[in-house]
């Protein structure tokens, strides 16, 4: 029994390990690192301003000296100041574990944020727009998140919104919103209050969704796929990670890939670069080596979830092979910072990445589409791929 209980204990120590007290001294420590390490710390704030929110935060801190959640958002204010998707506190589910949550998810289509998710016994608020929450403007919400959320452009200041914060109380305090329960204001007047609960009882929360199916040509469980679509003379590859499958080497995918198209004579090639959050930009070569010989017409899709390689992958087969970029802007800047390396901070042990080189592919911001395409609702619930049925990929 003492075995069990020993063993037990280590993995609960694995699973939520124990930092100590959080210490002012880890926000000077991130600062000063970042402003030696980062390639470019003040290039979007002078270093008056810098030091101004290191000194609110270590204030803040002070005030708070045992709320590891609240601290977390204090790193990230620093870690936000150089204006770098790839720069910022890794957010661990030990911290997910500490926080509170709501019984809603979210998702923006257009500029609407709506409902996707919601606990069952008010499924009748699905696809909702909300207007305000808490009394605040979904605008503003976004606006006052800038400050406290690491991004290089509002896309994808949006995805890591939805992604990670929205849902959760202690973000709407780290933004000076009130949280003890959550008030939503719809676009059509009406509104819904719901109440917190510990992130833990999530999982046993009975939701609905919005989302009743999932497109069969979004290629999920693998880095990469092929697909045939109902149009005859188009070819999907499906590409959502820049690595490889160890037991699928990438050049052999490529092969069967190049044996597909001249078997079947495709005319037309999307690369589906949706949801590809980066990783090795090397990876793909050996497809664009193919493409060339190949007498097809290219189409990329890209959306907010095209990130760091995928974004550099994107650029690469627009300049190699003239690609069509169809869908939503990019996540990732086209230029941007990168590569990668991370650090602990030395009292709460709390981990961080931050870039080290800056990628300048002569343009700024997102990836915009050549086509664009906005997200459909009535497609999202179905399991339509919109992006796909507008091009008219889905048809014979």
């Amino acid at each position: 029994m003492k075995r069990i209980l020993l063993l037990l204990l280590s993995v609960s120590a694995m699973l939520f390990p124990l930092y100590p007290a959080v210490s002012s001294g880890d926000l000077t420590y991130l600062y000063d690192f970042l402003e030696k390490s980062h390639p470019d710390f003040y290039n979007s704030l002078s270093e008056s301003e810098a030091r101004t929110i290191l000194d609110e935060e270590i204030v803040k801190t002070g005030m708070n000296p045992d709320d590891e959640v609240s601290f977390f958002f204090s790193l990230q204010h620093i870690a936000s100041i150089p204006h770098d998707s790839h720069t910022g506190m890794m957010l661990t589910s030990d911290l997910f574990y500490k926080m509170s949550a709501f019984p809603v998810v979210f998702d923006f289509f257009s500029d609407d944020l709506v409902v996707t998710t919601i606990e069952s016994s008010h499924s009748a608020f699905l696809a909702g727009t909300v207007e305000s929450i808490n009394g605040v403007d979904v605008d503003e919400i976004i606006g006052r998140a800038a400050g406290i959320i690491p991004h290089d452009n509002d896309v994808y200041l949006k995805l890591q919104l939805k992604n990670n914060y929205l849902s959760f109380a202690q973000f709407y305090s780290a933004i000076g919103i009130d949280a003890d329960d959550m008030t939503l204001s719809f676009a059509d007047g009406t509104s819904l209050t719901l109440e917190k609960i510990p992130y833990e009882q999530f999982a046993s929360t009975s939701f609905a969704y919005l989302r009743q199916a999932y497109p069969d040509t979004l290629g999920q469980g693998s880095y990469y796929s092929a697909y045939a679509l109902p149009d005859p003379d188009t070819l999907l590859i499906n590409y959502h990670a820049c690595a490889e499958m160890p037991n699928f080497p990438f050049r052999d995918f490529v092969t069967a890939v190049s044996d597909l198209i001249d078997e079947n004579g495709y005319s037309r090639i999307v690369i589906d670069l949706r949801y590809n959050g980066g990783g090795n930009s090397e990876v793909i070569n050996p497809l664009i080596d193919v493409l060339r010989q190949k007498d097809a017409e290219v189409f990329v899709l890209i959306d907010e979830g095209t990130f760091s390689s995928a974004v550099l992958n994107a650029l690469t087969l627009k300049e190699e092979l003239g690609a069509v970029f169809a869908g939503r802007p990019s996540g990732g800047s086209a230029s941007h910072y990168g590569e990668l390396k991370s650090g602990t901070l030395p009292y709460s042990a709390m981990a961080f990445s931050y870039s080290t080189k800056f990628f300048d592919n002569g343009v700024s911001g997102p990836l915009m589409p050549d086509i664009l395409i906005e997200k459909d609702i009535d497609d999202y619930r179905n399991g339509i791929d919109t992006d796909l049925r507008v091009l008219g990929f889905l048809e014979e």
